[in-house]
């Protein structure tokens, strides 16, 4: 009953990081009628929370293998509750986007910690990887129902509400975590943290989404450009030398010769590049295009979050049990691609509706439910379990990098494409089609990979 409990705390945290991602975008016409700011701004109040996930949260899961998985974890979840009143509260644009990056903040230290905690608590193979299924299904369902919440809450009770609504659950979370997460064993050598490694991490991080949403503009200033593509490579070669050499690094490097780790984590890095534009695209497809409201796209997307639950409940272990980890996440990223298929018909055909429910089938209820569990454990299954936390901030890291890094490229095609006269919504969704497409050949390599060594070698016997 324990390990249910701990479970269901754990899961709260990443069903609320996900769904943060997600819910914002059907707020973001009321933000911007409440902030006064322009079409450009718009991007910034995701990526500000995504990018700063993804650059902190390497040190949430050092800090949680170093200085305790249950500290780290409370610490993380309450500045996140703090931060969603802060950001609720915000009366100026420049204050949301500090309250965001605190979010930020606070899931990249919780989200590490918490996979470490079931890491700890679940410690047979069979039912960790089952553990894993379920906290990486309720991340794919918290970013397929985000849409239809965000969509309900924004219209029904303003948009300060898809941040209010993580305090009275996330803070349930905390007292339940007081109260059944065992205490941290005391470290018998407490490591350095390597707060810097984290901070530059960031920086790189938010350097690259803003050069890649400026390309479009280098002819408007080119040294400005070089001159920051320059400092980003420098500082870029300077990390990667420093953790080299650093006495308690923020990335071991030697964890990527681990088994499935480089598949898991550039499986995170793709389907955040799909997902992240894929929603960003679907609101403005959805109110701009078909003409919804808020709240009517809600109601309209709602049936496919609960699909997502019960697909994640029922199917996905059926999944796991006769396909394995690989070619359930296989099954899953052709989902994607179909979704993304689909929302190219619903544009260019006359049939906008059933095409764009089928799309919606295809990502939100099935491909994210599925293939999010599926790379998660293939990051973490073959990493020791005293580098859990570490396994898991590089795989968050992963995930929200590609995110923030695929909405700037998005952006930048799209930009590029009205400048050109081309068709907006055609230039984005052939990008998210090859990164989708990329994320099935690299799945499909290692699925092949692995299937030759299995297969029994032929040893001839001499006479």
């Amino acid at each position: 009953m324990e390990k249910r409990i701990i479970l269901t705390v754990a899961c709260m945290a990443i069903f609320f990081e996900a769904l943060d991602v997600s819910v914002l975008n059907m707020a973001l016409p009321g933000m911007q009628a409440y902030f006064h700011f322009g079409p450009d701004a718009i991007q910034w109040v995701q990526t500000v929370y995504v990018l700063f996930y993804a650059g902190f949260v390497l040190l949430g899961g050092r800090l949680s293998d170093t200085m305790g998985r249950r500290k780290i974890f409370i610490t993380g979840a309450i500045l996140f509750v703090l931060a969603s009143l802060g950001a609720g509260f915000s009366m100026s644009f420049a204050w949301l986007l500090c309250f965001r990056a605190l979010q930020g903040l606070g899931v990249a230290l919780a989200i590490p910690a918490a996979m470490a905690i079931i890491s700890h608590t679940f410690t047979e193979p069979a039912e960790k990887n089952r553990a894993f299924g379920i906290f990486g299904a309720m991340a794919g369902i918290g970013f397929a129902t985000g849409l239809a919440i965000g969509g309900l809450i924004s219209a029904w009770m303003g948009w300060q509400w898809v941040f209010f609504i993580n305090v009275p659950v996330i803070g349930g979370a905390i007292v339940l975590a007081f109260r059944f997460i065992p205490r941290d064993r005391q470290q018998e050598r407490q490591q350095d943290s390597n707060l810097l490694s984290g901070i530059l991490i960031t920086l790189l991080l938010m350097l690259s989404a803003w050069l890649i949403h400026d390309l479009g503009h280098i002819a408007a200033h080119p040294a400005a450009f070089g001159l920051s593509l320059a400092s980003l490579l420098a500082a870029g070669i300077y990390f990667v030398r420093r953790e080299r050499v650093h006495a308690s690094p923020l990335v071991d490097f030697d964890l990527f010769r681990l088994k499935g780790v480089v598949t898991g984590n550039i499986g995170a890095t793709l389907l955040g590049s799909t997902f992240l534009p894929y929603i960003f695209l679907l609101t403005l497809y959805l109110q701009e295009v078909l003409g919804f409201s808020s709240s009517q796209a809600g109601l309209l997307l709602f049936p496919f979050s609960i699909l997502s639950g019960l697909i994640s409940k029922y199917v996905l272990p059926h999944l796991f049990h006769k396909l394995g980890i690989t070619r359930t996440g296989i099954t899953g990223s052709c989902f994607m691609l179909g979704g993304i298929l689909f929302f190219a018909l619903s544009y260019f055909t006359a049939w906008h509706v059933p095409f764009m429910l089928l799309a919606v089938l295809c990502i939100n209820s099935l491909g994210m439910s599925i293939t999010f569990p599926a790379i998660t454990i293939l990051a973490i299954q073959a990493v020791p379990e005293t580098q859990h936390g570490l396994a898991s901030g590089i795989n968050g890291t992963c995930n929200a990098m590609g995110g923030g890094l695929g909405l700037s490229l998005v952006g930048l095609m799209m930009q590029l494409a009205v400048t050109n006269r081309w068709n907006s919504y055609a230039a984005g969704l052939i990008v998210l089609a090859l990164i989708a497409m990329g994320a099935i050949l690299q799945l499909c390599r290692f699925w092949w990979r692995e299937s030759s060594v299995a297969q029994p070698q032929l040893v001839e016997v001499p006479s």
